[in-house]
């Protein structure tokens, strides 16, 4: 077979935004149909996407950040009964929707309509179709998950409290109806990606973090911070949902403006053979099993709160402020929406750009040079999320004040363990999402399947443990390492299944020796900083807590601190990886600041 049908055969699966390198032959040029080819995107135009891109990625997490915030204040804090409902039932929607409808979609949705957009009708009949059925079914759905959002509540986040449990019921009711909208979302999103329009889908989320915002401060305005789950009236209820879902449709109309830019004749159509989900590959078939393995193992981390949801209903009839050290549902979602900030910008954007070097090598059968590329990756990977590691478990109790609304200064440093539970497997958690790449490169997604599973089954196995031997006070933050714990073995067991795929293929491995060294090395760094920057805290003393403001500045001065604690360890055990790190940044921003500032 030559080397350009083994290459259009194993990058069949990836999106064509992502592949690199010359495209394979198709044999003699067809006329093309309506139009002429596109032609391909200037080189300063492919740079001003990516910058579109990543800035409404950013917006959007500052805002979410403050949407956040305001949710915060008006349940009080992170330890309060209304705060824990509110987790309850603001996740069950996002659940329902990723373990029966998302992974699906985001499985066909792009090579279905790349496909469907070569007929004659650019793909507006497919489209009507598949968006008829995502309607209807996604609307059935939801009907069933409010009927069932008792029980739903149950499953996902344990034995809660009576008031707790009480408040979040009514709360799941009216906020349901954002199954159906993340549908719509997901359909109309992939759909303007399958168009090469990547920006609207980075820039909704803010749509729905403004709408927060506003509805947040109106919902202050007019009931003020209610802690108390008891306390709450029928129109309290529909308004915080109501802040969620308008929030949700609010991105969705985003989207729908952009839609109908594409000038495709959509509208209600049925007939749903040929749409393509009974041909669901094995690929898409074991990420969506992989999907669902993980979401137990998140339920199994939320049922092990249930100490702390009971202790913290029955303080705060008691003595509110004795209900501050005891880190609940909430501070488990808090704690993780600082967790991802590093993985969300800097793994995800290292892994993004090196998927398509590796998938090419992978193509050409150059197995070696896929594996060292891999190896060469997760070494300089390593480096920034062992800065952000040290950094923010120094930081980890200010951080948490910062970024939670409502909460003193006691809560928060019960919150920072939460978040240092979950900062010490960063680390593993960045190298495992690296490796499940590499197996994707090789369209195996069933390696990635079985390295979910250790991560799921240490979270169950803890949570008989940490419910009857763990102080309530710690258990959310023992919940947390044992996540950070289960991230390391999957993470192990990626690599052997990986060497073993080598051996498999003929390929040698290299670069093991580096890596472990480099690891290493970077771990005393890590430590170094984290010494210094908690000695550094210790030092500021109570001004880190006279006012957020100030925490700030003086929040931003220690991070400094450790990052230069970290480089300089690093220079000092000559880590070479740190070099290339610095260089890569450097390069980014070089190409950033010589962009033209003309618009297209």
């Amino acid at each position: 077979m030559s080397s350009t049908a083994t290459r259009a055969r194993r990058t069949a699966h990836i999106p064509r935004h992502l592949r690199t390198g010359p495209a394979p032959a198709a044999g003699p040029a067809r006329p093309a149909a309506p139009s002429a080819p596109e032609p391909a995107r200037p080189r300063t135009g492919l740079m001003r996407a990516s910058m579109l891109m990543a800035s409404g990625s950013i917006v959007s997490r500052l805002l979410g950040f403050v949407r956040n915030f305001l949710f915060g204040l008006i349940t009080a804090g992170s330890m309060t009964a209304a705060a824990s409902s509110f987790s309850a039932a603001n996740q069950l929607p996002n659940t329902i929707w990723i373990l029966v409808g998302g992974g699906t979609l985001n499985a066909i949705l792009v090579p279905a309509i790349v496909k469907a957009a070569k007929q004659p009708d650019r793909g507006s009949d497919y489209i009507s179709r598949l968006m008829t059925l995502v309607v209807l079914v996604s609307g059935g759905l939801t009907a069933i998950c409010i009927a069932g959002v008792p029980l739903l509540l149950t499953l996902t986040s344990g034995n809660l409290p009576p008031a707790t449990y009480a408040l979040a019921v009514q709360l799941g009711y009216w906020m349901m109806p954002q199954i159906m909208l993340s549908a719509l979302y997901v359909m109309c999103g992939q759909l303007l990606n399958a168009h090469d329009s990547f920006g609207p889908y980075q820039w909704a989320p803010v749509m729905n973090n403004l709408v927060g915002i506003v509805g947040g401060l109106l919902f202050l305005v007019v009931w003020g911070k209610q802690g108390d789950a008891t306390a709450w009236t029928i129109p309290m209820v529909i308004a915080l949902a109501a802040i969620n879902v308008g929030g949700s449709g609010a991105q969705v109309a985003f989207l729908i403006v952009y839609v109908r830019k594409l000038r495709l004749r959509l509208r209600p159509k049925w007939g749903f053979r040929g749409l393509g989900f009974g041909k669901l590959s094995r690929l898409g078939l074991w990420t969506l099993a992989m999907l669902g393995i993980a979401q137990l193992g998140i339920w199994a981390t939320r049922w092990s709160t249930g100490n702390a949801a009971h202790e913290v209903e029955r303080l705060n009839e008691i003595d509110r402020s004795a209900a501050q050290s005891y880190p609940a549902l909430t501070s488990i979602d808090w704690a993780y929406m600082a967790f991802m900030i590093p993985q969300g910008i800097i793994a995800v954007t290292i892994v993004t750009a090196i998927f398509p070097r590796i998938s090419r090598h992978a193509a050409d059968d150059e197995h070696t040079s896929a594996l060292a590329e891999y190896a060469r990756t997760g070494r300089v990977l390593a480096v920034p999320m062992f800065l952000s590691a040290a950094v923010f478990i120094a930081l980890a109790g200010p951080i948490m004040w910062v970024i939670g609304g409502g909460t003193g200064p006691v809560g928060a440093r019960a919150n920072g363990w939460v978040l240092i539970g979950y900062m010490v497997g960063l680390v593993p958690f960045a190298a495992t999402y690296l490796v499940k790449r590499v197996f994707y490169a090789y369209e195996d997604a069933r390696a990635p399947f079985w390295m979910q599973i250790p991560n799921t089954l240490v979270s169950l196995a803890a949570v008989g443990p940490i419910l009857w031997l763990v102080d309530p006070r710690y258990a959310t933050a023992t919940a947390a390492a044992v996540s950070s714990l289960g991230n390391v073995l999957g993470w192990a067991l990626g690599l052997y299944l990986l060497r073993r795929r080598a051996t498999a293929l003929g390929a040698r491995t290299t670069g093991t020796r580096a890596s472990v060294m480099a690891y290493l090395k970077l771990l005393i760094a890590a430590l170094a900083g984290i010494a210094v920057g908690a000695g550094a805290v210790h030092l500021l003393g109570d001004a880190l807590w006279i006012h957020r403001l100030l925490t700030v500045p003086l929040g931003a001065a220690v991070a400094v601190l450790v990052s230069a604690v970290f480089v300089a360890v690093a220079r000092l055990l000559r880590v070479d990886e740190l070099t290339w790190a610095m260089s890569l940044v450097t390069r980014k921003l070089r190409r950033s600041g010589k962009s033209p500032a003309t618009t297209s």
